[in-house]
This record gives C-alpha cells, sequence and structure tokens, in this order.
C-alpha cells in the first residue's frame, strides 16, 4: 500500500555527501521560475548555479496537408493507359481507354478529344462533347487500330479539359504486318532452315578454334504456295505487289492445330493441342479458315491446352479441322519473286521467306547421354540411301620437279566428314531433333556418334566384369590403335538400348587371326558377340551452320546433317 513520507526543505542549509563521495559541498542556489540556469565555475573549481537573462524564442510554422497510402492518385485527371505499346499489328486490333477524374470535390469538363500521329486509330465516342465528369467520376473509351494502314503506327490521343490540365493522353505505338495467308501445296513439301554463323579458325596441324557470332538463329521456310480460283490468285499478286518491301507474318505450317472449341468474339483464351509446336510468349499467333478469313494475334503466354493473348479476338470461330491455330513468325520475301500463271485462276509462287533477326522462339530442352562429359548421339540414322564418307589428310607436297619429292602429313590423321540422314516421325521427334540442333549453335559444340557400322568384329562373348575385349584381328593394332581418334568404342546391342561406351588403352595381335583390347574399365553388362554391334565412337560437330528439315506432311519429316570429325579435341 503506498506510503506518504514528509519532505525536508534544506533551503540556505549546505549539503554534505557522505565521505565516500568525491564531491564538493555545493553553493547556496536558488531557483526562479520563467529564468534560464547555467552553472559558472569559479577559480578554485567550485561550482555555483547563477541567474541569467531569460531567453525567448519561437518560430512560425506552417502546417501542410500530408496524403496517407493512395492519397497521390487524387486531384488529377488520370488517363489509363498512358503507353500503349501493340507490339506487331496483323489484324484489327481492339483496347480500352479510361479516363478517371480523380478530383474529389471538383468537376471537369471534356471538351475535345484529338487524335495526332499517323496509324489510323479510331475511338469510338458515345458520350459527345462538351461532358461533364462529375468529382471522381470515369468513362472507358473503345480504341480499334484497322488493319490497313501505314507500316508504322506512332499516334497520340489527346483529351482536352476546360481547367486546362495536362498529362491527359495516350501514345499508341506498334508496327503493321501482314499475313501471307496463301496456303502451301503439300504435294511439294516444306523446307525449314535453322541457320547460326560460326566463325571457324584452323591452325596449320587441323586443331580449331571456333566463335559463336550468332546467340539465336536465322529462321527461313521455303515451300509452293498455289492458288486454284481467281479470286485467290488475284489476291496472292495482291500480297506480293503491296507489301514485299515489308516483312510478312507467315503461318508456321507444319505446326498447324485445329481449334479445339469453338471461341466468340471478345475471347482471349484459344483452345488448342501446343505440345511440340512453336507458341512462344511475346511471339505471333493466328487463327485462318482460308485466305481471306483469319486473325492474328500477339501471345501473352502458353498453357498446355490453349493460348492466352495479349488483345481480344474480333471475329466468331467454329472449332473443327476447317479452323487452324498456327505460330506466326516474321519474314521477308526476296527482292525479286516470279509468280507462274498456269491459267487464268491458277498461279503459282516458290516462296524463299527469309525469317527476321532476334525472333522469339520456345527453346525446347533435351537431355543426351554423355561420354566424358560430351553428349552423345544415340539415334540411328536413315538408311534408306547410301551413306557416304570422306577421308581427308591436310598434308603438304614438296615436289622440286627434278628430284624425289616430299610429302608432309601436317594433322597426323585423317579429318572424316559424313552425312547423316534422319528420319522424323511425330511433332515430338521432330521437336528433339530441332532441340539437338538448337544445342549446338551451329558449328560451334561437337558431340559423340557412332560411326553405325561394324568397325570390330568379336571373337568371343564380352562379360559384364571383363576388362578386355578380343576381336578377329584387321589390322586394328597396327593401323588404328596409335590414333587417339580410334580409340573410343561403342558397344550396340541389337536390341537397340543399353549402349556402353568405352575407351581402349592397349591392342595386341595375338598372331592367330584375333587381337585382345584392354578397356579403360568394365562393360558392366554381358555384350554376346551374335548380337552385338562395336563402332567407333566419333568426336564431331556440324560441317555446317546451316539445317534443314524437309517436311513432307505436318506430322512426317526428315533432315540430313553434314557431319565433320574434330579428332584433335579429344578429352
Amino acid at each position: 500500500m503506498p506510503v506518504n513520507f514528509a519532505g525536508v526543505d534544506l533551503t540556505g542549509k549546505g549539503i554534505e555527501l557522505a565521505p565516500a563521495g568525491s564531491s564538493s559541498d555545493l553553493a547556496l542556489a536558488t531557483y526562479e521560475t520563467g529564468q534560464n540556469v547555467s552553472v559558472s565555475t569559479s577559480i578554485d573549481g567550485e561550482g555555483a548555479l547563477a541567474h541569467v537573462a531569460p531567453a525567448i524564442s519561437h518560430t512560425a510554422m506552417q502546417g501542410s496537408k500530408v496524403e496517407m497510402f493512395g492519397g497521390q492518385l487524387f486531384d488529377k485527371i488520370i488517363v489509363i493507359p498512358r503507353l500503349k505499346a501493340l507490339g506487331f499489328v496483323l489484324s484489327a486490333t481492339q483496347f480500352s481507354i479510361e479516363v478517371w477524374n480523380t478530383f474529389r470535390n471538383v468537376d471537369q469538363i471534356l471538351t475535345a478529344i484529338a487524335i495526332n500521329g499517323s496509324g489510323g486509330l479510331t475511338l469510338a465516342d458515345p458520350f459527345g462533347e462538351p461532358l461533364l465528369y462529375a468529382a471522381l467520376g470515369s468513362r472507358i473509351y473503345q480504341a480499334t487500330v484497322p488493319v490497313a494502314g501505314a507500316a508504322q503506327i506512332n499516334q497520340d490521343v489527346v483529351f482536352t479539359f476546360a481547367s486546362g490540365i495536362l498529362g491527359t493522353d495516350c501514345q499508341v505505338t506498334g508496327a503493321r504486318i501482314v499475313l501471307f495467308s496463301v496456303s502451301p501445296d503439300w504435294a511439294e513439301g516444306m523446307v525449314e532452315s535453322i541457320s547460326f554463323l560460326t566463325d571457324v579458325m584452323k591452325a596449320y596441324s587441323d586443331n580449331e578454334q571456333r566463335r559463336a557470332l550468332r546467340q539465336l538463329p536465322r529462321r527461313a521456310m521455303h515451300y509452293r504456295a498455289s492458288t486454284l480460283n481467281a479470286r485467290d490468285a488475284a489476291g496472292m499478286e495482291s500480297l506480293v505487289w503491296g507489301w514485299q518491301n515489308q516483312p510478312y507474318g507467315v503461318p508456321w505450317w507444319p505446326d498447324a492445330t485445329p481449334l479445339t472449341a469453338s471461341i466468340s468474339a471478345g475471347a482471349t483464351v484459344i483452345p488448342c493441342v501446343t505440345a511440340d509446336r512453336q507458341f512462344a510468349p511475346g511471339g505471333l499467333m493466328c487463327i485462318r479458315t482460308d485466305e481471306f478469313t483469319f486473325e492474328a494475334l500477339s501471345i501473352l503466354s502458353v498453357g498446355p491446352s490453349s493460348v492466352t493473348v495479349t488483345s481480344p479476338t474480333q471475329f466468331n470461330w467454329t472449332a473443327g479441322p476447317g479452323t487452324l491455330v498456327m505460330p506466326v513468325f516474321l519474314a521477308r520475301l526476296p527482292h525479286a519473286v516470279t509468280i507462274e500463271r498456269l491459267s487464268s485462276s491458277i498461279d503459282q509462287l516458290e516462296v524463299e521467306f527469309i525469317g527476321e533477326p532476334q525472333q522469339i522462339a520456345p527453346a525446347p530442352a533435351i537431355v543426351l547421354t554423355q561420354y566424358k562429359g560430351i553428349d552423345v548421339l544415340e539415334i540411328m540414322p536413315n538408311w534408306e540411301a547410301d551413306l557416304k564418307r570422306t577421308y581427308a589428310r591436310s598434308m603438304l607436297t614438296i615436289d622440286p620437279k627434278i628430284g624425289p619429292d616430299e610429302v608432309i602429313d601436317k594433322g597426323g590423321s585423317a579429318i572424316v566428314t559424313q552425312e547423316f540422314p534422319w528420319w522424323l516421325d511425330g511433332h515430338a521427334n521432330i521437336t528433339t531433333f530441332r532441340a539437338f540442333v538448337l544445342k549446338r549453335f551451329g558449328q560451334m559444340n561437337p558431340f559423340w556418334i557412332p560411326t553405325w557400322d561394324q568397325d570390330l568384329v568379336l571373337a568371343a562373348d564380352v562379360g559384364a566384369t571383363d576388362l578386355s575385349i578380343k576381336i578377329k584381328s584387321e589390322f586394328y593394332s597396327r593401323f588404328f590403335f596409335p590414333s587417339t581418334a580410334r580409340r573410343d568404342l561403342a558397344f550396340l546391342p541389337a536390341s537397340g538400348g543399353g549402349n556402353a561406351y568405352h575407351r581402349i588403352t592397349a591392342a595386341v595381335d595375338n598372331g592367330d587371326g584375333t587381337e585382345t583390347l584392354t578397356l579403360d574399365s568394365t562393360t558392366g553388362k554381358a555384350f554376346p558377340a551374335a548380337t552385338t554391334q562395336i563402332s567407333f565412337l566419333t568426336l564431331a560437330r556440324l560441317a555446317s551452320d546451316d539445317v534443314e528439315i524437309k517436311w513432307s506432311t505436318s506430322d512426317h519429316a526428315e533432315a540430313v546433317l553434314s557431319l565433320q570429325e574434330v579428332p584433335r579435341e579429344l578429352p
């Protein structure tokens, strides 16, 4: 419980500290209300409290209103959006513009709407001017950019208010693209090209230094466009006549897929199969039924069964095989094209579309078997045609013409080039092939590939724990083993699975028609002589920066890779 203690008035009396203290006696002090007090120090070090003149100071402060969170939105006119970047416009595009009076206590009067610049933009204005915008009121206008018009879109929509407030406009930019909507003649197939650029510098000894000069490949497409009636023929000639100097939006016909569900105008989700198709966020796509009925849109995102676009569709679309959804790439025609007139209504055009640089495309992932840290291409070639292999040595011949000549082998071993035909059945396999090619960066990145020949013939079965194999004599120890380029082997079972890769560390000719080859490790599984093919595993790169995929249908294609060994780069 609280206790009250009586106070003691020590005014006028000396104050002495306990003996253990170190302070001096304090001189007499008084306190007066309204006076400032300071301490004065005498010569002997004793302090005393002294009176000073009263100091009175004040400052005039003006208050200000500080908004809480969100307060910066108010007392202005806000136009949403201020900047509208349309990207590439391939068909009529619509978008909304909202004008919002955020003054909390002041009405605003809209007196005029002006559209400056070029591009053909129109604005639906159902309200008219002058128009009263009540405090905190807003209205939404619908803007439309037509498919026809100047190639470059750069327009400013200005909303003028009687109060003269600034910043009430919407800047619209974009580039108009024409869709080359003529269908291909699939009887002739289509050829897709992927082109990198590599600087290959060769030394005297055939050693190479390579530098990739392109981060993204150039794309191209070659096919025959055919028309079978007078309207389609005239439409194709019109497309060439009016837009040949500009990039076209080219539907990627091999990736065409049907619309899986009907959609109405205003839809932003396009239902279709997207697996192994080249739809990519930031890219382009189109919906098409014929040469004159189509709609092209920009892609916002790609899902497993639909594509979401950045602006709503303008038309209704019915699902079915007649309504195709396709990725679109930007490409140009060469400076001269020839249209072949077969009759008054039948035209043919061999189109060679050259893709615009730095285009967005999906980068499919691929996981390959690796040997000594380098990818192994394990897909068998297509043996439909003869496979050819060329052996070339860098040799220098010194011939004085009057005596013995001298031949110098600069590299020490042959450089082998070969063609690798690849049959591609289905979009999944084509995606795998494209991923492999993209990972090569043209001639830049090497990989392992078996020769797919029966280079060595087993004389005995190979056990899972064997460290050596016995082959039928073929002069391997004499000619092949001295070169490091022929010391890596691929064990290929006839069943087609469970390949093994090993390096030969020693070779001995037994003199009885067999040779014994020592391996760097055990095989890990049994390889019967009767059902095992042993091929040399060679380190190679693409011999060209250009790769072509020849489509016969939208689900079947083939490709021929030109390969060159790089034996000086063996790990």
